[in-house]
């Protein structure tokens, strides 16, 4: 992987300087570009020249202060000027040039609404205005994204109103939707180019392997809430949709190379072209190394990660590397139909946090192909991706891992509309299939049986009611073959729109979640801690405990007993084992002591408590997985004011029934806190003065050395209750993780957003988000005694705002900041609290179009002030990081 970044600039090379060579040319061409509204000059514009039934761009030129352009030595023929600014529809002439001519071409152009309004496609599975979409929605065009120049794509979210983003890694991204973040199983719903991007099997939204490459991606559409009625099971928190650059649309041909701190390293590419005005194909591939952050032995955090990584590995790997490259061919059978194949292969070494401890990804690739049709209200598509984990393996643990689960789905969608226009369905059905292939890795004993077929089928009604008023109606049924249940999804929305520029609605959405695999079949030894060991195991049949409990013992030599507590004679030998030791203080009375055993009588009773020590008053099964309902009320607003100033605010309510929680313990611990004193009673009946007075001793003393010894039994665990399904008397005992289904939970919500543009050179922007409540206990759950609890794993608020300011020079400046309040993390194994911080971002970018048309360059300071923090337990603590990255782009329109 890492000679990749020579082959691609060998590529590079290959595709742009033929076009670089210089013409002899005899004409000139002149003119002025204006706003076409004031008339007043437009300095700085983009001035493009075309050669007639070219896509490739011929000469360009930027405008001078007085909006003039030149440009000379043109060869005579036909071309297409076009003219850009940012802020205003492009302008197009045709113009004839001949030898000694010199030409002069006017372009006007039209001011637009600066992006506040753009179509969208995600949030009701057709095109719509922002303003129109019966749902909470943020775009991310293709200016924001080339004006931020992160390093990582997922990072580009970090500033969008509802999103809750933590860095884990260099490349490695959290990312969820009004909370319920997860450092394994994504509750949010991953689209690239209508695909599904999910990790086949693993149910994770990994976007370090999303083949997308930044100078490929034209935007990002964000829903938020519940969006089942038509995406399906699953999609309970919301949809992210990466949308990247179609050939036909955007031809041409893109470099980047990039560089910063933690030895940062980026370079791509992306050609693009049109053949006969209806066959268009790109080729996209993309390169980043670096190193990540690294753990502190002195930090008791970090010590824990260092010192839980199995021998065999060495320590912790802190490099990294990510790479794509993949294509598309797009033929265009008729002015509304177009057929599109895709396909690609990505690459990533990092490492990544799960539930279950920290896997060092290597080489971890996947494999997607896919078809889709679009026919005037027709789409379809097919769709195949697969996992390849390479040489990844378990970080607490001597296993390598296996991994090569494959999912294929297949999708079909028709609108069409009646009544002139005043009512549209859309009608459509979906089928997926999983595979998972972990060679017993992953999913163990449930290997075989873990394959899972999904079917769902929705009808969507809008109705214009009146030329303010549209109501929503949409539903869908699922079923899926594991839980063996048919689900129905509803959503409505009543929209009212006083006037084009502002939308008032409510929705009511009910979405349901079927457990992904690894939820139902995971079967993971995670690290042995000596006395036991740590599994997790999924709950696709459940868990169940004896009628008569038994303790599963952490005493060597000795599995288990019945009853919670300890029997007395097992204290007493695991208790003289110590003491009679060669050197310890009754290593004379060794033949005295062990002859007593059998005198030794009764039983400390005991307490079942949970891992983080809560005393549990019922043992309770755990149950079959089920599928986890989720209602969600929902008010909004939208208003553009001026053309300049864009509001939403969103107000929700949400109740979750059947919650499934991140892996959590559910093996009580076993305590025995009188078991010293205990011991010390029965010592005094089981001696005589008599037969101790030749050592020295009374029945007094050795009861109280016999006490003081069994401190250590009565301070920590002795043994642990385990479920009948997972008994093994040949291996010692196993503390078991699971995801469980827990009652109600129910909160509520805002999420508040000001865009303001007032003219093309400043925007700014500011967000706020808050909810309820984020962390749950037994209480709340309506579990009291259990010890189970729920966090969100993400802030009850947070805060961000910026300023971007676009000078017709070129130059480009952007300063944003967020603020995150502190939050509780329960992930599987990762367990503790995220302190708030507050990072600020610096921005500079310069269009050196002047100097070559198409060439840019961008500097990022995230975090500029440098303050170091950890935003998830299990992840490094995080500093500054500096990037730069040097665009070039000729061709396209």
């Amino acid at each position: 992987m890492p000679h990749m970044l020579m082959r691609l600039w060998l590529l590079a090379a290959l595709v742009l300087l033929p076009g670089l060579a210089a013409a002899q040319s005899t004409a000139t061409l002149q003119g002025r570009v204006t706003d076409a509204e004031s008339g007043e000059p437009l300095p700085g514009a983009n001035v493009v020249l075309y050669r007639a039934g070219e896509t490739t761009a011929f000469r360009g030129a930027a405008t001078d202060l007085e909006g003039r352009y030149r440009l000379e030595d043109l060869p005579a023929g036909t071309y297409e000027v076009v003219a850009r600014f940012v802020g205003y529809a492009e302008a197009q002439r045709t113009v004839t040039l001949t030898a000694g001519a010199t030409v002069t071409v006017d372009l006007a152009l039209a001011p637009v609404e600066l992006g506040l309004n753009p179509v969208v496609v995600t949030a009701s599975r057709r095109q719509e205005k922002v303003l129109e979409s019966p749902a909470s929605i943020s775009v991310l065009d293709a200016r924001d994204l080339e004006q931020t120049a992160t390093h990582a794509t997922a990072a580009a979210l970090r500033y969008t109103p509802g999103v809750d983003i933590s860095q884990s890694s260099l490349n490695r991204f959290q990312v969820s939707l009004r909370g319920f973040n997860s450092v394994f199983v994504a509750k949010t719903y991953a689209l690239v180019d209508y695909r599904q991007a999910t990790t086949p099997s693993l149910a994770i939204n990994e976007f370090s392997s999303m083949p997308i490459a930044p100078i490929d991606l034209a935007r990002i559409e964000v829903v938020r809430g519940p969006n089942s009625a038509l995406y399906g099971a699953g999609v309970e928190q919301g949809v992210i949709h990466f949308i990247t650059k179609d050939p036909l649309t955007y031809p041409g041909t893109s470099v980047m190379l990039g560089g910063g701190e933690r030895s940062i390293i980026q370079g791509a590419l992306r050609h693009a072209g049109v053949i006969d005005d209806r066959l268009g194909y790109k080729i996209v591939g993309y390169y980043s190394q670096g190193e990540d952050w690294k753990l502190d032995p002195n930090d008791p955090h970090d010590r824990e990660l260092l010192e839980a990584i199995h021998p065999r590995w060495g320590g912790r790997d802190y490099d990294t590397w990510q790479g794509y490259v993949y294509g598309t061919l797009q033929y265009r059978l008729g002015p509304q139909t177009t057929l599109t194949a895709s396909g690609g292969y990505s690459s990533i070494k990092q490492m990544v946090l799960a539930n279950t401890g920290e896997n060092a990804t290597d080489n971890f690739a996947n494999y997607f192909g896919q078809l889709r049709l679009q026919a005037g209200g027709f789409f379809g598509q097919v769709f195949y991706t697969q996992n390849d984990a390479g040489n990844t393996h378990f970080v607490r643990t001597p296993v390598e891992v296996y991994e090569k689960s494959f999912l294929m789905a297949a999708q079909a969608q028709y609108s069409f509309s009646v009544l002139d226009d005043r009512q549209s369905f859309i009608v459509g059905a979906d089928y997926r299939r999983t595979v998972p292939r972990t060679g017993g890795t992953i999913h163990g004993r449930f290997e075989g049986r873990d394959e899972t077929n999904e079917v769902g089928g929705y009808v969507q009604s809008e109705t214009r009611l009146t030329e303010q008023l549209d109501v929503v109606l949409a539903g869908r049924l699922d079923y899926d073959d594991v839980i063996q249940k048919t689900q129905f999804s509803p959503r409505v929305a009543l929209v009212f729109k006083p006037s084009p520029t502002h939308s008032f609605r409510t929705t009511y959405n009910r979405a349901f979640t079927t457990p992904p695999g690894v939820n139902l079949f995971l079967d993971l030894f995670i690290e042995d801690r000596g006395p036991f060991g740590v599994r997790g195991v999924g709950a696709v049949d459940g868990w169940t405990f004896p009628s008569q409990v038994q303790t599963s013992s952490f005493i060597p030599g000795i599995r288990a007993w019945p009853g919670v507590g300890i029997p007395l004679a097992v204290a007493y030998q695991a208790v003289t084992a110590g003491l009679t030791a060669e050197g310890a203080p009754l290593a004379a009375l060794r033949s005295l002591l062990l002859s007593k055993a059998s005198q030794i009588q009764g039983f400390s009773s005991g307490l079942m408590v949970s891992t983080a020590g809560e005393v549990l008053t019922s043992l309770e099964k755990v149950p079959a997985a089920r599928q986890t309902i989720t209602n969600s009320y929902e008010l909004g607003y939208k208003g553009l004011f001026a053309n300049q100033l864009l509001v939403t605010i969103d107000l929700y309510y949400t109740r979750k029934k059947n919650f499934i929680s991140e892996l959590q313990p559910f093996t009580p611990l076993v305590v025995a806190p009188g078991v010293a004193g205990d011991l010390a009673a029965a010592i005094m009946n089981a001696f005589t003065d008599e037969e101790l007075a030749a050592y020295g001793l009374d029945r007094q003393t050795l009861a109280g050395i016999y006490q003081q010894a069994a401190a250590s039994l009565a301070a920590n665990p002795i043994g642990l209750i385990e479920p009948v399904e997972n008994f093994d008397p040949n291996r010692k005992p196993e503390l078991l993780l699971t995801y469980v289904n827990f009652g109600d939970v129910d909160y509520y919500g805002a999420d508040v957003a000001v865009q303001w543009t007032p003219n093309a050179r400043w925007a700014l922007f500011g967000n706020f988000s808050w909810v309820s409540d984020n962390f749950f206990d037994d209480e709340e759950l309506g579990e009291p005694g259990t010890g189970r609890e729920i966090s969100m794993n993400a802030p009850r608020y947070k805060v961000a705002g910026g300023v971007e300011y676009t000078d017709p020079s070129g130059l480009s400046v952007n300063l944003a900041g967020r603020y995150v309040d502190k939050f509780e993390v329960r992930s599987g194994i990762f367990s503790g609290t995220v302190d708030s911080y507050f990072l600020l971002d610096l921005g500079l970018g310069y269009d050196l179009r002047g100097l070559t048309p198409g060439l840019r360059i961008d500097v990022l300071a995230q975090n500029v002030l440098n303050n170091e923090h950890r935003e998830y337990i299990g992840a490094p603590k995080m500093g500054r990081l500096i990037t730069t990255r040097l665009t070039y782009t000729v061709g396209g329109r």
